[in-house]
């Protein structure tokens, strides 16, 4: 996930747990992402599980790829108990039988479970905590009339002018520019996945050819979205949200935007199942999902969570505008389809990188035309 994560992996213990030998089986360990959401996990749900039972929590930072994982759990030595898993790497290492399935029934806390879990939540060998995404960001003093409402404006430069910042990467791109183009999201991948598909995508890109600004690094998009350079931007949900809150100028445009999940699974070489576990049913309990969203702007993934997100507690800005999953944000929303790109992206990544190629090409002059002495020049008059 594009957050800003460490690429290395280096293992820190938390003050209030255990001393630095980390690795302990009397702990619970916990694999997990950096940064800003890693923050916000420590305070909404390590620290607080910490405190309701006794139990001493060590955790290791990681990239969050499928390689990251499988060295940490596919030879058991490094006993972790608990992994924050990306929706692709979870449904990777669960075909690999790398991870323990997942009993719906023991996520049951007030009534019916499954049924105040969203869509798509609850899997073979995992949970949904929260949803990220990828959205457009409108600066609103680049649109007199104001700014837009739908993905449509993306590729609408006669009403819409200015330059658009996107993803320098086929992944996302060409399934924002289909979007915008009127494919419904239930249709992006099967239309993507036929040759008049992909020929529509790029087509779409065509259009928007001149305007198009292609960024290399989440941050670039924000920053040119801010500083003008960009009328409009695609951005991750966090970066949204913290370049949002200072520059009130900003407006997001939830529709058509392109989430993903974030999953907590067990590894099969766990030491601690049963406390993992009883992490899992704690993590994801409305209470602790919400304390998360507060602290983060990513979506949690139960109804009843949502509606105790309320206001950040430092800042006091709403939270819900800033929630893929809140009703209002989540109207038209593709989920991002890692695996899909595995099997089907080598083409259309090839193709996307010509294309990019091309729009940095500097454009040839036009051959000059041999002087006249102006006894054989046209005149004003001629077609």
């Amino acid at each position: 996930m594009p957050r800003g994560r460490v690429a290395a992996a280096l293992a820190f213990v938390l003050a209030w747990s255990i001393p630095s030998a980390a690795w302990s089986q009397q702990t619970l360990n916990i694999a997990t992402w950096g940064g800003a959401y890693g923050r916000a996990q420590q305070i909404a749900l390590l620290e607080p599980y910490a405190r309701k039972t006794g139990t001493a929590i060590a955790t290791e930072i990681y990239g969050g790829d499928v390689e990251n994982v499988r060295s940490l759990i596919k030879d058991g030595k490094t006993p972790v108990d608990v992994v924050d898993v990306s929706a692709g790497a979870l449904k990777t290492l669960c075909n690999e039988g790398l991870l323990e399935p997942l009993d719906p029934e023991s996520l049951k806390t007030d009534g019916d479970a499954a049924d105040d879990f969203l869509p798509g939540a609850i899997s073979k060998c995992g949970v949904a905590s929260v949803a990220w995404a990828m959205a457009i960001v409108a600066n609103r003093k680049a649109f007199q009339g104001g700014p837009p409402a739908t993905i449509g404006a993306l590729l609408d430069t006669g009403r819409f002018p200015g330059k658009r910042a996107l993803p320098n990467n086929a992944q996302r791109t060409l399934e924002l520019v289909l979007l915008a183009d009127g494919v419904a999201p239930g249709s992006v991948y099967q239309e993507l996945a036929t040759p008049e598909g992909a020929d529509r995508a790029f087509a779409a890109l065509d259009r928007i050819k001149g305007n198009v600004l292609l960024w290399s690094k989440p941050e670039e998009a924000m920053a040119w979205v801010v500083t003008g350079r960009a009328a409009m931007a695609a951005g991750y949900s966090g970066r949204i949200f913290r370049a949002a809150v200072v520059d009130r100028n900003l407006e997001i445009l939830w529709d058509g935007q392109i989430y993903d999940l974030d999953a907590w699974a067990i590894p099969k070489s766990a030491p601690n199942k049963d406390e993992a576990m009883r992490f899992i049913r704690f993590a994801t309990e409305p209470a602790q999902l919400a304390a998360q969203a507060r602290l983060t702007s990513y979506g949690p993934m139960r109804t009843s969570a949502l509606a105790q997100v309320g206001k950040h507690p430092a800042i006091g800005v709403d939270m819900q505008r800033f929630l893929p999953t809140a009703p209002d944000n989540s109207r038209k929303a593709l989920r991002f389809d890692e695996l899909w790109w595995e099997e089907n992206g080598d083409a259309l990544n090839k193709r996307f990188a010509a294309w990019a190629e091309s729009l940095r090409a500097p454009k040839t002059a036009s051959p000059e035309q041999p002087k006249s002495n102006g006894a054989n020049a046209p005149s004003a008059s001629a077609p």
